[in-house]
């Protein structure tokens, strides 16, 4: 590896954005390897432009590159990133959050996992740190991708299972691998790196889970009320987009029948169970993904000229918050 990009996209978080890049900028650089940091704007109406400009002068990691990506939606900037880590020559691009902490070996591990014979797609560890109240008393384990977690335990998994797909914080690919199967889709403005790592496995691309490639998502105390996670699951679920091989019936998958049904009986049963308070909390929260998979599905099917824009309405975040 000679050259390697860091992409982060941002949209109005400034001051987060700030810390994330402290840490970035402390990290140690691997040897005999240039670093490109690309911090992709996307139309931020905040000072992220201003915050990013002034760091520039000084910045102690490789370059750092302020890009403007206007077109409102993730996958527009992830792309907007590699296009320009392309353009730089970049060989492998790590992507990541603006919202994220990073330990000081992170690009010299993502440099020992891509060096020959490593993988064209990684996917690391994210743990979360947790405020000062802790974890509420409803939260079940199950739930830590709505705060930004992803872990499948200390042991690399190579290959991994068909079903995996890298998370969009930690997520690392050679820059070949863009050649081979295309860019984030730009049709969706939720599942990208979902969608991404299916597309990779069903081409037969290597893709591996590295434990080592660990990170930290801060979880921010404002999100964690029941009403985000709930509006959180269900904006989760809102896709046109299936893994391969699924049998439908009026446009939806069997299984997603077979699901909404069986944890449809399981939450109304639950208290009569005497279920644990953050099990039954779990079960709603599929129920709302569920049904806004449902929804999304039959909204394409039905009504496809007025689908990608009603999907687009409801994807985005407001004030940065579901």
């Amino acid at each position: 590896m000679k050259r390697l990009a860091v992409i982060v996209c941002t949209w109005n978080r400034a001051a987060l954005l700030a810390t994330t890049l402290a840490s970035l900028g402390a990290m140690h650089a691997p040897a005999d390897t240039a670093v490109e940091v690309l911090v992709v704007d996307n139309n931020s109406t905040d000072d992220t432009q201003a915050r990013l400009q002034a760091l520039q002068p000084g910045w102690p990691l490789g370059r750092l590159h302020v890009l403007f990506e206007p077109r409102q939606g993730k996958q527009f900037a992830l792309n907007a990133g590699i296009r320009r880590a392309r353009e730089l020559g970049c060989d492998v691009l790590a992507f990541t959050d603006d919202d994220i902490l990073f330990p000081v070996d992170w690009l010299e591990n993502i440099a020992a996992v891509f060096g020959a014979g490593g993988p064209a797609l990684a996917g690391g560890r994210t743990e979360l740190q947790w405020p000062p109240g802790g974890r509420p008393a409803w939260y079940h384990d199950s739930m830590a991708a709505v705060v930004g977690g992803a872990d499948l335990g200390p042991e690399r998994i190579a290959p991994t299972t068909p079903d995996y797909a890298p998370a969009g914080a930690n997520l690392v690919a050679r820059a070949a691998l863009f050649d081979r199967v295309g860019l984030f889709s730009e049709l969706h403005f939720r599942h990208m790196d979902l969608e991404f790592g299916q597309r990779c496995q069903a081409r037969g691309e290597a893709v591996t889970y590295e434990p080592s490639l660990c990170i930290t998502a801060p979880v921010d105390a404002a999100v964690l009320t029941r009403r985000y996670f709930r509006r959180w699951a269900f904006k989760a679920g809102l896709s046109s987009w299936w893994p391969p091989g699924s049998h439908e019936f009026a446009g939806v998958p069997l299984w997603q029948y077979l699901q909404l049904l069986q944890d449809g009986l399981g939450w109304l049963l639950g208290p009569l169970r005497r279920e644990p308070v953050a099990e039954r909390f779990a079960r709603e929260l599929r129920l709302l993904r569920c049904w806004g998979r449902v929804d999304s599905r039959w909204r394409s099917h039905w009504s496809p000229a007025t689908y990608s824009a009603w999907v687009e309405r409801h994807s985005q975040k407001k004030q940065g918050l579901y």
